[in-house]
């Protein structure tokens, strides 16, 4: 698997169970949807750069 689809993929997984993770621990959960954030938002970078889309 290439570089941007596997950051773009693991920083979706990453948001979502943020997002879930939130309503019982708030701390943990907004640090995972964090960074799950910026892990999507890197891999466009990489995504960019081969041309490819994300979706």
């Amino acid at each position: 698997m290439k570089l941007g689809w596997a950051l773009f993929i693991g920083g979706l997984i990453l948001l979502m169970s943020g997002i879930f993770l939130s309503a019982y621990w708030a701390a943990a959960g907004s640090f995972m949807g964090i960074f799950g954030g910026m892990m999507m938002g890197s891999s466009s970078f990489f995504l960019a750069k081969t041309g490819q889309k994300a979706g």
